[in-house]
């Protein structure tokens, strides 16, 4: 199994959601009127791409992992999103897909272990001419809460230093994000950002752990509940009301094509 397998079902449980202000941007930014067709590419478990569904008329929703669509297809039947479209295709067969053109774009941290360049030639194909692409990612509002340094010293300790790149998870490096884009059709590109406090319990927290690649329950292995159990005894000494907060933010890169003179 692989690590974004394993984390799947943690994934799907414990990642907190994206504020209702991210969904209220697209909708307005792209015009979506419920008749439009959206592309949530390294979907996961559709924590984009659910709640996006209300504003579209389709939103195609692919992901390499299986686990992570399966969990997906739970959620959206929970909530009773019907116009969803689940595929399993890595970027690179993007092409290949018989996507119809496509309003919007988004993309997580998985853009990162994508062929950058050849992806942004493939959505300029797709992508209708006022359309974009809309880059997603939680960034720290200030200072790392208190509870960081001492999940990060379990894992280091369990783990070893370099915990969060373990072996198989390759970040490309050709670049920044900002100068790929650049590059690419999609060249004039803004930021947003939008206020994303979280707060966890203990046990919720535990469990945002094991959603991440790097400490998923196929990396620890035979290690999870040393692990867990240390994480456990660690963070109830450092806070003992059980409430764990953070002041996150969602950072939105809009990328758009270039208005010609």
């Amino acid at each position: 199994m692989t690590s974004f397998a394993s984390a799947a079902p943690y994934y799907a449980r414990f990642r907190p959601p994206y504020p209702d202000a991210l969904f209220t941007l697209l909708r307005d930014r792209f015009f979506l009127d419920g008749t439009q067709h959206v592309l949530d590419l390294g979907c996961g478990p559709g924590t984009i791409a659910v709640p996006l569904a209300q504003f579209a008329a389709v939103v195609h929703a692919v992901d390499s992992e299986p686990a992570m669509l399966a969990e997906g297809v739970r959620l959206a039947a929970a909530s009773r999103t019907a116009n969803v479209a689940w595929q399993v295709a890595d970027a690179s067969e993007l092409p290949t897909l018989g996507l119809p053109p496509i309003s919007v774009a988004t993309l997580g941290k998985s853009f990162n272990r994508m062929d950058r360049r050849r992806l942004l030639a493939d959505l300029d194909r797709l992508i209708l001419p006022q359309g974009g692409v809309v880059f997603v990612s939680t960034v720290s509002a200030s200072d790392p809460p208190p509870w960081l340094p001492v999940i990060e010293g379990v894992a280091a300790s369990h783990l070893g230093a370099d915990y969060r790149n373990p072996q198989g998870v390759s970040v490309r490096r050709d670049g920044t994000l900002r100068d790929q884009l650049g590059a690419s059709a999609f060249g004039s590109v803004c930021t947003v950002l939008l206020d994303q406090p979280v707060q966890f319990t203990l046990e919720e927290l535990i469990g945002f752990q094991l959603s991440l690649s790097y400490t998923s329950p196929a990396v620890l292995g035979a290690r999870q509940d040393a692990f867990t159990a240390d994480l456990r005894t660690a963070l109830a000494g450092l806070d003992t009301s059980g409430v764990f907060r953070d002041a996150r933010q969602v950072e939105c890169m809009i990328a758009v094509r270039r208005v010609r003179a």
